[in-house]
């Protein structure tokens, strides 16, 4: 099993702090969650979570389409694709969200790395020919993000050979002019997350954007009663908040422009430049065994960020949103404190 952020049971015996008093920038997670204000109704949970067409309408309304299918999480869909296509050359991200590749490579097929800042993914596209390409946009966990105009003409190439693009778009929420969630193709998989954007990973809510076909094969394989009625419930009263989803929009930008400024400035002072951000996340490339260094100070505070190999020498810190201006406090002291070795 691949290693992710949010694992605060292990943070805390690591470090010998309680659970309770850590600041956890691990996960990339919006960190004001959407809130219910209201009781589940009772029959959510009294009988068996089919499809409900509430549901189906907030999603619809929300990512601009009907056809989608709720599933639990995005998760599901990255762990099922790679089991209903037959073997072929998949194009991934070198750098991205691991679960793709592990379970790509798991399922028997044959990887094609690149990277999305250095290389053509038209051209990848265009004289590759690979059956499948998948897109991470925004990537996580470098931030880069592809234009839909970008993202339109690739997956015109690839129709014209008839492969299959799968676009991740589990941070794309606070940018939904980048989305090709209203594209209707043969050719195309959407993936959408509620854990992200919501700040509600524990409900596994996702959904995939396809059409009757891969939607068809995904739901045989998944089988019955994917989604539980409490996180059906939960996931139509927040898709149909508009006035909170405009708010937190506003926030989240806000939030991530202040902590990108103020990370990049103190580590400046270490010899690290640059970073890429987000809505949701800053991250910083620097030597492995520095990265590791920061993340151990930062553990040592209470404070949990995420480290992630990129290759034997080099790793990204990666550091989710503070809540509120005291966390950010909190964290600058952290990180104005860092000794290098």
């Amino acid at each position: 099993m691949l290693t992710h952020g949010g694992n605060l049971s292990a943070a805390a015996k690591e470090y010998d702090i309680p659970e309770q008093q850590w600041i956890d920038l691990s996960t990339g997670l919006n960190p004001i969650a959407w809130e219910l204000n209201s009781q589940i109704p009772p029959e959510y949970l009294t009988r068996l979570p089919y499809p409900d067409s509430q549901l189906q309408q907030a999603a619809a309304d929300y990512y601009g389409t009907p056809n989608i299918l709720p599933i639990a999480g995005s998760q599901a869909a990255i762990q099922v694709l790679p089991q209903i296509i037959d073997t072929s050359r998949v194009a991934v991200p070198m750098i991205g969200y691991e679960e793709h590749r592990y379970h790509w490579q798991k399922n028997g097929h044959r990887l094609q790395p690149y990277n999305p800042y250095q290389d053509d993914i038209l051209s990848i596209a265009e004289y590759d020919q690979p059956s499948v390409m998948l897109v991470i946009n925004p990537n996580n966990p470098t931030g880069h993000l592809h234009s839909r105009e970008a993202l339109l003409k690739l997956l015109n190439i690839i129709e014209g050979y008839g492969g299959l693009l799968v676009v991740d778009e589990a941070f794309i929420d606070t940018n939904p002019n980048n989305s090709l969630s209203t594209t209707e193709s043969d050719s195309l998989i959407v993936l959408r997350s509620i854990g992200k954007f919501f700040g509600l990973p524990g409900i596994r809510t996702g959904f995939v954007i396809a059409c009757q076909n891969w939607r068809d094969k995904i739901e045989s394989t998944l089988g019955p009663w994917t989604l539980s009625g409490p996180s059906q419930w939960i996931t139509t009263q927040c898709l149909k908040d508009k006035r909170w989803q405009q708010q937190s929009i506003r926030s989240l930008k806000v939030r991530a422009a202040e902590q990108a400024s103020m990370l990049s400035c103190e580590l400046r002072c270490l010899g690290i430049e640059g970073g890429y951000s987000t809505d949701f996340f800053i991250s910083f490339e620097m030597q492995k065994e520095i990265a590791e260094q920061i993340k151990t100070h930062f553990g040592k505070m209470g404070i949990l960020v995420r480290s992630i190999k990129l290759d034997k020498q080099r790793s990204l810190i990666r550091f989710g949103l503070c809540a509120n201006d005291d966390t950010l406090a909190q964290v600058q002291k952290a990180a104005s404190s860092v000794l290098l070795q």
